[in-house]
């Protein structure tokens, strides 16, 4: 005889108001739902990748980048200490307000790889200025970078340091922060590169009094730049070599797929390289590999694009907003004229790359006029995308919900059946399994599953036209009753076949399984 969950609750109410010395013992049976679960192709791929064909049916769209070329790896300007010293060279008398030092003078500014910049813009970084004062009386110090300007003016620090001696200097620190300043490198005629001109100029404190200014003292500058980030950078940036690899990254669409392989019917990938630097560029893809570090599989690309040498145009200057007009270089991998399928239905969770990189190739054919903004680099793009019409074999996913059976104090379970309802909306056979978790996600037990989940019927081209109910069962002996009152969540793994439908088969965005999972105990009550 069944009863309801709760008709047998309420009779097990009625007998526990009976006087305990009767200790009544009955066996019945009860249906307990368990488990209810959806699954959809979102549990093989991620919704970010799926786009929807005009005939419903579903492709897979997905870009990533592999490798980028930007000011830093071109060069840097490092942390740099430019230091002047003014010895008077003769002895002197300088009254309130007297300018008794004034020169200009042109510094090296240091830029790694031998690069020749004429022009930079900071985007961010400071100059640290440090002053030393051995003259016996406070002067007012105004120290300029010519070569610095923001929206027309100076870069200019004015600062009254106290008088010193050579034992006991005055002294004077000021850090200034130089973001959007524009830098002419030039150098004080205009024909120089990586130059930096600065200003110095020392006044007798104007409240101060008549001094005597002896030959030897000296008034000491120290220009130090720190964390110099440049924006946009303008001149010659050599014919340097580069050698990005081998090198991974991550490659995250089949993250959910455990197991099983595919048959594509077509893919098409383009490799893109975009050029947003003022400079040419050679290429030369070495390797390009996919790999699946869960099965410990790789696949490299059999293409005409590796070991051949690719030209990239240098892109050129708008002066309007985009500041640059890239350049473009694709190249077009499709299942005809190369094995893009083969890395693909490997399910790589890994691209891996070797490329070597030459710039200016032919020299210094623009002038010094190389140039680079740091939002706009030079990078390849790995753009892909295929219907969803497959073969499938053995492809497995898996599915976890929380799981909670009570244990109730009146009662046990002695043994049953769990009955999976499946109806299934995919044209593909498949096998399920159960498995039972504690709550540190540990398995305690394996439930075996007879029986299997039918294709949908499918028309002539393979739609489906009808939904498919199958019931699994699983049997439940005593010893698995513990796992059912121990286990904290449920992880349902479905593999699909098309075996009986051998021919590609695409996939529609209405494509579901809905799974049931009943429990029919047999229950003691004490």
């Amino acid at each position: 005889m069944k009863y309801s969950l709760v008709g047998v609750a309420f009779f097990a109410l009625l007998v526990s108001c009976r006087k305990t010395i009767e200790k009544p013992n009955w066996d019945v049976d009860l249906l307990a739902p368990l488990i209810n679960t959806t699954l959809n192709i979102n549990q093989l791929l991620p919704d970010s990748v799926l786009q929807t064909n005009p005939d419903t049916s579903l492709k897979l769209v997905y870009s990533t980048d592999i490798f980028e070329m930007d000011v830093d790896s071109l060069f840097k300007i490092p942390d740099t200490t430019i230091t002047e010293i003014y010895s008077v060279p003769l002895s002197m008398v300088a009254g309130p307000g007297d300018s008794f030092y004034s020169n200009n003078e042109e510094r090296p500014l240091n830029v790694s790889n031998g690069v020749e910049l004429n022009f930079a813009i900071i985007e961010s970084g400071f100059i640290e200025i440090e002053v030393y004062n051995e003259i016996s009386e406070k002067i007012l110090i105004t120290y300029k970078i010519l070569s610095a300007t923001k929206n027309g003016d100076t870069l200019s620090v004015t600062e009254l340091i106290d008088a010193g001696t050579p034992t006991q200097q005055g002294y004077l620190k000021k850090r200034v922060d130089i973001s959007g300043y524009h830098l002419n490198l030039t150098g004080i005629n205009g024909n120089k590169t990586n130059k930096l001109v600065t200003q110095a100029v020392a006044t007798v404190d104007t409240n101060g009094s008549t001094v005597n200014i002896n030959s030897g003292l000296k008034i000491k500058y120290v220009n130090t730049m720190i964390d110099i980030i440049p924006y946009f950078v303008k001149g010659y940036f050599g014919s340097q070599s580069y050698h990005f690899g081998p090198e991974t990254t991550d490659f995250s669409v089949f993250n959910n797929i455990i197991g099983g392989t595919l048959d594509l019917e077509n893919v098409d990938v383009n490799i893109t390289m975009e050029n947003g630097i003022g400079v040419d560029a050679r290429l030369l893809i070495n390797q390009f590999q996919t790999l699946n570090t869960k099965t410990n599989t790789s696949t490299s690309l059999t293409h005409s694009i590796i070991n051949n040498p690719i030209n990239l145009n240098r892109a050129q200057l708008t002066n309007s907003v985009p500041e640059v007009s890239y350049t473009f270089y694709n190249s077009l991998l499709s299942t005809s004229n190369s094995n893009i399928d083969n890395l693909i239905e490997i399910f790589p969770d890994k691209l891996k790359y070797e490329i070597d990189l030459l710039i200016n190739p032919l020299g210094n054919i623009s002038g010094s006029n190389d140039f680079v903004y740091k939002k706009h680099p030079l990078k390849t793009k790995l753009n892909i995308e295929f219907p969803l019409s497959l073969v499938a074999n053995n492809l497995t996913v898996v599915d976890t919900s929380d799981f909670n059976f009570s244990k109730n104090s009146t009662g046990k379970i002695i043994d049953g059946t769990l009955f999976v309802y499946a109806d299934n909306g995919y044209p593909f056979d498949a096998e399920m399994s159960l498995d039972l978790l504690d709550g540190s996600n540990n398995i305690i037990k394996k439930l075996p599953v007879v029986n299997q989940i039918l294709s949908a019927l499918v028309d002539a081209n393979f739609r489906v036209v009808q939904r498919k109910k199958s019931v699994l069962s699983i049997p439940i002996s005593q010893s698995d009753t513990d796992a059912l009152y121990r286990a904290k969540k449920s992880v349902i793994t479905v593999t699909f076949n098309t075996v009986s439908q051998p021919q590609f088969i695409k996939i529609y965005d209405d494509y579901t399984i809905d799974i049931k999972v009943i429990g029919d105990f047999s229950y003691h009550f004490n």
